[in-house]
């Protein structure tokens, strides 16, 4: 995250909030942050916070904030970003299962 051109924290409510699934939602936000950095040809990842104390003492969030991810965003040092068009992938009947395993 130093050496990112930019960093977005995320930043939510505490894990026992009302809601349950808040931390869901946030993780959906970040996947379309993700996807649309990708679309102007903006290279992210994101990466979870594993000391929220001090997240919490260096961003200045609140006590009432448990959860939080960061996006690092950057432009490619080497290449343009592009479009992987043939991944390595496993084949679809292999990691797809219907109706038992």
């Amino acid at each position: 995250m130093a050496g990112s051109a930019a960093t977005i924290v995320v930043i939510g409510p505490a894990a026992d909030n009302e809601f349950g699934r808040a931390q869901f939602d946030l993780g959906q936000a970040t996947m379309a942050m993700l996807l649309a950095a990708a679309d102007l040809g903006i290279g992210s990842c994101h990466a979870g916070v594993a000391d929220l104390r001090l997240a919490r003492e260096l961003l200045g969030f609140p006590e009432d904030r448990g959860w939080a991810l960061l996006i690092s965003l950057g432009y490619p040092a080497d290449r343009p970003l592009t479009p992987v068009r043939k991944p390595d992938r496993r084949p679809f009947g292999e990691v797809v299962h219907r109706d038992r395993w």
